[in-house]
């Protein structure tokens, strides 16, 4: 075997990862085969396993390196929150949902980590990692929640703070759901906003 640079190496490595993405993500990674991986990324069947010992190895260095965008948009409403905390929890849930439903990396990642309809075994393993990649929106709708609530925006006990974070999340995830399953009928930019808003319309509320 020719013997690559660490530069190529990694180039090598990062096509591998792309290529498992849009494979896994359209076929599913039970059905999506190694070789398909290795074709779509124009290198030889050897090469991805010189990378990744099998499918399980992939799609672990799959999901290390594939991110949803929550920091990015907890980070770009924390200075907003400041002056209106529901505001932001709005702009957050809705830049999250126009991300990951229409921006084709995060739609990719979400479709193949987060859906929940692919069977593949090596998929199960990684239900940890998942579980604690999702802690994260949790924590922030939580951060939003309890700044509105100090804020004197909304009318929730301390004790019902982490409830309504949940329960936010779980609008979140349905959203998402509803609009991969029956795009149809669902859209996260019609239907998905309004229910967003409604969210917040209540939660206002609820402080008079």
């Amino acid at each position: 075997m020719v013997r690559r640079s660490p530069q190529e190496a990694e180039k090598t490595r990062q096509a591998l990862l792309q290529s498992a993405l849009d494979v896994f993500s359209e076929k599913g990674a039970a059905n999506g085969t190694l070789k398909e991986v290795a074709a779509r990324a124009q290198v030889t069947h050897g090469a991805l396993y010189w990378h990744f010992k099998d499918r399980a190895a992939l799609l672990q260095g799959l999901f290390e390196h594939s991110e949803l965008p929550f920091d990015q948009h907890y980070l770009e409403q924390l200075q907003a929150s400041r002056q209106d905390a529901l505001e932001a929890l709005e702009g957050y849930l809705l830049g999250l949902l126009r991300d990951i439903h229409t921006q084709p990396h995060s739609h990719k990642v979400y479709r193949l980590f987060y859906s929940g309809s692919d069977t593949c075994a090596e998929l199960a393993g990684l239900a940890g990692l998942r579980r604690e990649a999702l802690e994260q929106p949790l924590e922030h709708i939580h951060h939003f929640l309890k700044l509105a609530r100090k804020q004197g925006l909304i009318g929730l006990k301390k004790r019902q703070l982490d409830p309504m974070a949940s329960a936010i999340f779980c609008l979140l995830v349905g959203v998402l759901q509803s609009a991969q399953l029956t795009p149809e009928l669902f859209s996260c930019d019609n239907q998905g906003a309004l229910l967003v808003r409604s969210c917040i319309d209540g939660l206002r509320a609820s402080a008079k």
